[in-house]
């Protein structure tokens, strides 16, 4: 007896009563459509296993190119540049790199610096960025009272004891010690110390190498002290100047933040150029918004006309592998201080030269980013205002790696009122002042120190 056709299923349509799928040979599309299906699902899922266990494996053995540690000092001294990068291999912070490329370079570069140079650092944890803005730290000219007592410990050190104290990770005997080894052992003479020391009249830089044995026992000394036991006797707090969350200058499409007399200066020559640049994109070029830049600090040093900073200085830019930005610039009223060559009368029985500004001094630290998180950083050890303004400009200007030509184009020396120089051909004292850099665009690193200061920037 045939059913009835109430009870029929339409043609072309598929019963979807529960036990349907589970009749070998059941009829229909969807049962076709369905066929092998958990074994596709099963051959995803060891595929999907079998790359997740590839990619673990590739990571434990060879490493994540985003955590490989890196990092980069940029000084006007081969050796204090290695010093600080190697400060950096042994998992030190920016601050220890500074700390031992500085306390070098007053060894190495005494006509740019010493253990008395005033200072201004700009630091920043980059990674932060987003709640913490830099801390500037300045000591010396600018800073302490004028008539500052004449038994205070030298300047950098207390300085740097304080930084050491507050960031640094590494020992602080550890810190000193390249500095004492390059004095006591001996280190080369440069052209440009040569001629520096022989304008000023001193003796004992005509060689080709040079020791300071008396600096290097008073460097000695220090080391049996950690940097907290130092600042304690040393009255740390009331010798530098903390600035916490500073903020940025806009300088058309760029934040800046520029310390020292000289930082200033440049910063406000940038804002000048660059807003009016980024107002007219049509026009601008290099050359017009650099002769913007000289036109401000023209302007400015007619306003300012005996309070415009010199001396002379030495800069360094770090960054550390934990992206930690360090820019600091020390110097001297005069090459080799103030009060070179007084003999017994100077501190520590000639140890080291006190050096007593007059006037503010010449110091251009800066870190310059753009508007992008993980864009395009630059950190700055200029060794003058007029340097970083220059410099910067054309480098913000620059093509994608074209960094390194801006930095080495030729600038402008000012002096007051309104006078413009050549620079010099080395190695005319005091030489013009160097603009070391590191830059970084996303973990890409590019480091460059200046010719006109004859450093080496070392990277890992």
């Amino acid at each position: 007896m045939s059913s009835s056709p109430d009870l029929q299923s339409p043609p072309g349509v598929v019963e979807l009563r529960e036990d349907v799928p589970l009749k070998a040979g059941a009829a229909g599309g969807g049962a076709r459509l369905c066929g092998g299906g958990p074994r596709l699902i099963l051959a995803a899922f060891a595929a999907l296993t079998l790359a997740v266990t590839v990619a673990l494996l590739t990571q434990i053995y060879a490493g994540d190119y985003e955590v490989v540690p890196h990092g980069s000092v940029s000084s006007s001294a081969a050796a204090c540049a290695g010093a600080g990068a190697a400060a950096l291999r042994r998992g030190g912070r920016a601050a220890d790199a500074s700390v031992a490329t500085a306390l070098c370079l007053a060894v190495l570069t005494p006509h740019r610096t010493s253990l008395d140079a005033s200072g201004s650092l700009i630091y920043w944890e980059y990674r932060l960025s987003r709640s913490q803005l830099p801390t500037v730290l300045e000591w010396g000219a600018g800073v302490e009272a004028a008539n500052a007592s004449r038994e205070r410990p030298p300047r950098l050190l207390v300085a740097l004891a304080a930084l050491h104290q507050r960031y640094g990770t590494r020992p602080w005997a550890e810190l000193l010690q390249p500095a004492i080894d390059l004095a006591r052992a001996g280190y080369p003479v440069s052209a440009t110390l040569a001629a520096a020391a022989a304008a000023a009249g001193l003796a004992g830089y005509a060689t080709p190498t040079r020791s300071d044995p008396g600096l290097a026992d008073y460097l000695d000394a220090l080391r049996h002290n950690t940097s907290s036991e130092l600042c304690l006797s040393w009255h740390c707090p009331a010798a530098v100047r903390w600035a916490e969350g500073v903020p940025a200058a806009r300088a058309g499409a760029w934040r800046v933040w520029g310390a020292g007399a000289g930082g200033a200066l440049a910063v406000l020559a940038l804002q000048s150029a660059l807003d009016a640049a980024s107002v007219d994109n049509s026009t601008s070029t290099v050359d017009s918004v650099l002769q913007s830049v000289v036109s401000s600090l023209q302007q400015q040093s007619v306003a300012r006309a005996a309070q415009w900073p010199g001396g002379v200085a030495s800069g360094v830019a770090v960054v550390d592998p934990r992206d930690t930005y360090v820019a600091l610039v020390t110097g001297l009223s005069t090459p080799f201080g103030s009060e070179a060559g007084a003999g017994a009368a100077s501190a520590s029985a000639g140890a080291w030269a006190r050096d007593a500004p007059a006037a503010p001094l010449d110091l251009a630290p800066a870190i310059i980013a753009d508007q992008h998180v993980c864009g395009a950083r630059y950190v700055v050890g200029a060794e003058a205002g007029a340097a970083l303004a220059q410099g910067a400009a054309a480098m913000l200007l620059a093509t994608p790696g074209g960094a390194v030509a801006a930095a080495e184009r030729a600038r402008l020396l000012l002096r007051p009122p309104a006078r413009l120089l050549p620079e010099p051909a080395p190695p005319a004292p005091p030489g013009a002042p160097a603009l070391n850099f590191v830059l970084q665009r996303g973990d890409a690193l590019l480091s460059h120190a200046d010719s006109r200061g004859g450093g080496v920037a070392s990277r890992f």
